[in-house]
């Protein structure tokens, strides 16, 4: 174990450095100032220093705490102090002078403190892990219904996290009694970053269902444009690719918009199916945005069906167009069966893949 002594005394700490090493550690100068200070530091395992200001100089220096110190004073800190004392990282107070014996127990006890042990580390992952796994449970209590039936309309989803948490997310809710919204999102990056951004999306949706439905509710731009201002607002650094509809039960039409999302998503039609090309900037990276709407008929039994894009990661296919030709006629023959649509395309139920992997599916009943 290495340790680094700080203190501006040469003459003391030199004193310090030789009984540390008749004592049998190796101990070296960390001198304040210099130009290997910092790096002393870092590669300590363990700091002995005289003053609270020689601690903050050393986290100054690093700009972080590099290793947790021992404090050695001739006054007892008052607990004011103390508390300054934790919070710059000192795990131990020795008071000096001290003997010989008293220094080596001391040290001896501190270094074995600061050591990470195999079993806190074990401690602190399965804490991970059962905290990663209620945020999981808490994930699956916020999406939909599946499956789910809105005025004739079967919607139904599967969303497999590549980790104990997902950043991908589907939602579907009505917009008073002759409307619904629909949605399949993908945030950037993974694990949990990622996955608060869902529950911003799913307060989204909620707010949506409680506001009172109007023409500007059932316009996918407008609908992208306010996501795109209130994820901007957090500053999460986060973005999210959607593809959005809005289904007008009455006209049995869907009116979507792109932002971002890939690949495409298709219409499963009774003579193919073919993908729903549209294209925008994902919500939550540019201040300005402006989305292309179309609207699409749908016959009974026809579907609509998306797919984030980590399914592309875990098909066989070689190449981005065989892949895209693959999805369009898995879609075309097995939608609206989720079950076969993932069986279709060679993904095993349950098994992660490198990024998330999720299925949306709404499906006019014959």
């Amino acid at each position: 174990m290495a340790i680094a002594v700080m203190g501006d005394d040469d003459e003391s700490t030199s004193s310090l450095i030789l009984r540390l090493g008749s004592l049998g550690f190796d101990a070296i100068h960390a001198r304040a100032g210099s130009r290997a200070f910092g790096r002393v530091l870092e590669a300590s395992d363990i700091i002995l220093c005289a003053s609270l200001d020689d601690a903050e100089a050393g986290v100054e220096a690093c700009g972080h705490l590099p290793a947790p110190y021992l404090l050695l004073t001739d006054e007892l800190p008052g607990s004011d102090e103390m508390l300054a004392a934790m919070r710059h990282g000192v795990i131990d107070i020795i008071r000096t002078p001290t003997a010989d014996e008293e220094l080596d127990r001391r040290v001896r006890n501190g270094i074995e403190r600061a050591k990470p042990s195999d079993l806190r580390i074990a401690g602190q992952l399965d804490t991970l892990e059962r905290d990663q796994r209620a945020g999981r449970y808490v994930q699956q209590r916020m999406l939909p219904p599946s499956p789910y039936t809105i005025g004739g309309y079967r919607l139904s989803h599967r969303v497999q996290p590549s980790m104990i948490l997902s950043g991908d997310f589907v939602d579907y809710q009505r917009l008073g009694p002759d409307h619904f919204v629909f949605y399949i999102a993908d945030v950037s990056g993974h694990g949990a970053s990622s996955a608060f951004v869902t529950v911003i999306l799913k307060t989204f949706s909620r707010r949506l269902r409680r506001d009172d439905p109007s023409a500007h509710a059932r316009d996918p731009n407008a609908l992208l444009a306010a996501l795109n201002g209130e994820l901007l607002e957090q500053g999460l650094g986060k973005h999210v690719a959607m593809f959005i509809g809005v289904v007008d039960l009455a006209a049995n039409t869907v009116t979507y918009a792109n932002a971002g999302h890939f690949p495409h998503a298709i219409h499963a039609a009774g003579d193919g199916a073919l993908f729903l090309e549209s294209h925008g900037k994902p919500v939550g990276l540019f201040d300005e945005v402006d989305y292309d709407v179309t609207t699409v008929s749908v016959e009974p039994g026809e579907s609509l069906v998306a797919f984030s894009d980590g399914v592309l990661e875990c098909m066989h296919e070689d190449g981005l167009q065989a892949k895209e030709s693959r999805l369009v006629s898995c879609a075309a023959e097995r939608a609206p069966d989720i079950a076969g649509l993932w069986s279709g395309l060679g993904l095993a139920e349950g098994t992660p893949g490198p990024d998330d992997m999720t299925c949306l599916v709404v499906a006019r009943e014959a």
